[in-house]
């Protein structure tokens, strides 16, 4: 019987489309960050210190090494409680990608100039910068590790 109900699941699952995995992706996140925000205020409970101390990036796990993505989940339960600056902290990038999620959650679609070939271009080379920089010089960026 259960096995009948998990190849139900796995069906359904199968048979959404890309961008309807992606809206209900980030209606999760954009839950989570809302609940953050919510415990922090109404019972004084701080999401962030019952993280555990463990790392689920595949890249950290195996390389020791920091990617662009590190220190988000921190970062976006930090902008549920509205303390941007600690959360700008563990990640630059959680503002603006949060930003981007509730204007693509709320809209249902990318705005025009996001799709603009020479933004794409010059976000991806920032990323790609902020990474060689923790990489190469963690010292110089140790503020954001977030481990």
């Amino acid at each position: 019987m259960a096995m009948e109900n998990l190849s139900q699941i796995h069906e359904k699952i199968n048979g959404l489309k890309p961008e309807k995995i992606l809206f209900i992706s980030i209606g999760i996140i954009l839950c989570s960050v809302a609940a953050s925000g919510f415990l922090s205020y109404s019972s004084d409970i701080d999401l962030v210190t019952y993280l555990p101390g463990i790392s689920l990036c595949p890249f950290h796990v195996l390389t020791g090494k920091c990617c662009p993505g590190c220190g988000m989940t921190k970062a976006f339960l930090l902008l549920g409680q509205l303390k941007i600056m600690e959360a700008l902290k563990y990640n630059l990038f959680s503002l603006p990608l949060l930003l981007l999620m509730i204007v693509y959650f709320f809209s249902g679609d990318v705005p025009s100039w996001l799709q603009n070939k020479y933004l794409v271009r010059m976000s991806l080379i920032v990323v790609i910068s902020f990474w060689l920089l923790r990489l190469l010089s963690p010292s110089v960026y140790s503020i954001c590790l977030p481990f």
